[in-house]
C-alpha cells in the first residue's frame, strides 16, 4: 500500500508496521508524515524525498563503487556500461559466459520465499528488483540501499515498490521478516561482510533463503594483479568460498548451491530452524 505526495511515493502505515523496527536496538518507531522515532533509544529517521532513511548519519559509503552509485548521471549508464565493464574485469567475464538472462534465470530458480516478503539488498538502480517483482508481485517485495541516486533510479524502474534507505550492516527491520533476500552484484562494495551476513540471518525466517551474485578471488597470479588492481581502485572485494560458507554458517545459514561462470559466483543459502 503507498500514497503519492508530491510526486513521491510514500509508505503507507501499515505497510512498514510489522517489519521496521530501530535498526541500533531494535524497538518499535513512532511515525510522522516527515519523521519516525525510536520508542526506545529516541534516534529519530527523517523522511526524505518519499524514502525513510534509517542511515541519515552517513552521506555516502566510503570507495570510489559505492560513490560512483551516489552520482545519479553515473547511475543512469550503470546498466548499459559501467556494470558489464566491472563484470568484465572483476569477473574474468572476458567471454560474456554470464548473462544478464542467466543472472535472471538463477534467481528465479533459487528465491524461494518461506512465508514472508522479498527484501532485495543493496538494490542499486532496480535491476533484480524488477525481476523479483515480475515473479512475486509489488506488494511482495522491498529495495533497500543506501544510495538516494540508486533508489531514486529503482523507483523509476520500479513505481509500485516500497524502498527504504539504510545499511546493510544495521538492518531496520525485526527478527525473522523475510521470506527470502536477494543481494546482487553488491556484497563486494558493501564492509564487513561477516557482520552483513549476520544481519541477513537475523531477519530470514527460518527456511527462507539467501541469494547472491557476488565474485570469487581469482586463483591465477596474472589474473590476480588486475583483479586486485579494480579492488583497490573501486574499494571492493572478491571472495574464497571457504570464507563465505563458514560467515553463513556462523549467521545459521548453510549453502545450497554454489555455481557461476568464470570468476562469477551465484550462491544460495538456507537459513536453519
Amino acid at each position: 500500500m503507498h500514497t503519492r505526495t508530491g510526486g513521491l511515493i510514500l509508505f503507507a502505515v501499515t505497510t512498514l508496521t510489522d517489519l521496521c523496527v530501530c535498526p541500533h536496538c531494535h524497538s518499535s518507531l513512532d511515525r510522522a508524515p516527515d519523521l519516525w522515532r525510536c520508542t526506545g533509544c529516541q534516534r529519530e529517521y527523517p523522511v526524505t524525498e518519499g524514502l525513510v532513511d534509517f542511515s541519515p548519519e552517513i552521506k555516502h559509503q566510503g570507495g570510489l563503487g559505492q560513490l560512483g552509485m551516489e552520482l545519479g548521471f553515473l547511475v543512469r549508464f550503470y546498466e548499459r556500461l559501467w556494470r558489464p565493464a566491472f563484470v568484465r574485469s572483476m569477473g574474468r567475464n572476458w567471454n560474456r559466459a554470464l548473462t544478464p538472462e542467466l543472472e535472471d534465470a538463477y534467481l528465479l530458480e533459487h528465491v524461494k520465499p518461506a512465508g514472508g516478503p522479498v527484501l532485495d539488498l543493496a538494490c542499486g538502480a532496480g535491476r533484480w528488483t524488477r525481476t523479483l517483482v515480475q515473479r512475486f508481485g509489488s506488494s511482495e517485495v522491498i529495495g533497500f540501499d543506501l544510495s538516494f541516486a540508486s533508489l531514486r533510479a529503482c523507483r523509476t524502474a520500479n513505481p509500485d515498490t516500497p524502498l527504504v534507505r539504510g545499511n546493510a550492516w544495521t538492518l531496520p527491520f525485526a527478527d525473522d521478516t523475510f521470506g527470502a533476500i536477494n543481494c546482487s552484484n553488491s556484497l563486494q562494495l558493501i564492509p564487513d561482510t561477516p557482520r552483513v551476513l549476520r544481519e541477513v540471518g537475523r531477519t530470514l525466517k527460518p527456511g527462507g533463503t539467501i541469494t547472491c551474485f557476488t565474485f570469487r578471488r581469482s586463483p591465477s597470479r596474472r589474473y590476480r594483479l588486475l583483479q586486485g588492481t579494480v579492488e583497490r581502485v573501486m574499494s571492493v572485494r572478491a571472495f574464497q568460498m571457504d570464507d563465505i560458507e563458514r560467515w553463513l554458517n556462523a549467521a545459521n545459514m548453510e549453502l545450497t548451491d554454489v555455481s557461476g561462470p568464470n570468476l562469477a559466483l551465484l550462491f544460495t543459502a538456507r537459513k536453519l530452524a
